[in-house]
């Protein structure tokens, strides 16, 4: 009974809100090596490498700002996480232990647009790859602006925020600042 209870216990443990996993942070800490892989940095917390017991390559986003980091991770979890669009993000799951405000989301092999810009990159994308990064991140937005049931404003576009799978698709990220939009209200965001 114990071997079964362990083995429950590695990995997802519930399904909230439209398929979003429930994880406990000790998943993480071993999915993650002890978030030993950093992949990047922001204002509210890092992302790091992970995979998941199944395999699966994760990113895993931990919250450091303690003043916002509660309004940072329920934006990011009511906007990403009732969403799907093949050039999103997918947000799988999150964390609430305690004081300990983790996201997943799946892992993007190819880094960041802005990555790929560096003059120190070796790689240079042609003009048809250049051309589908361009289209699949309006896209992207469109879907955002025009196609979801509620109206979401993402507020961060940046090259940094356009993420590259390993096709170099691009996924839209970091809904930090997202906001949402009544349909009724201008398109012109005053208190921004």
């Amino acid at each position: 009974m114990v071997i079964f209870r362990r083995k429950q216990s590695v990995g997802a443990l519930d399904t909230i809100e439209d398929s979003l996993v429930l994880f406990k942070y000790r998943d993480f800490k071993k999915a993650t090596k002890n978030f030993s892989e950093k992949l990047g940095e922001g204002g509210f917390g890092s992302v790091f490498k992970g995979i998941l017991a199944d395999s699966t390559a994760i990113a895993v986003k931990e919250l450091k700002c303690l003043q916002q980091v509660e309004k940072q991770f329920h934006a990011e979890v009511r906007t990403i996480g009732a969403i799907q669009h093949i050039n999103l993000v997918r947000l799988w799951g999150f964390c609430a232990e305690a004081s300990k405000r983790l996201l997943v989301y799946e892992y993007m092999p190819n880094g960041s647009l802005h990555s790929l810009l560096l003059p120190k990159n070796p790689l240079i994308l042609d003009w048809k790859a250049r051309y589908h990064i361009a289209i699949g991140t309006a896209k992207g937005l469109a879907y955002l602006h025009e196609e979801c049931r509620e109206c979401i404003m993402h507020c961060d576009i940046k090259s940094d925020n356009i993420l590259l799978d390993a096709e170099y698709n691009p996924k839209l990220g970091d809904f930090g600042l997202a906001k949402l939009r009544d349909g009724n209200c201008s398109r012109v965001l005053t208190t921004m």
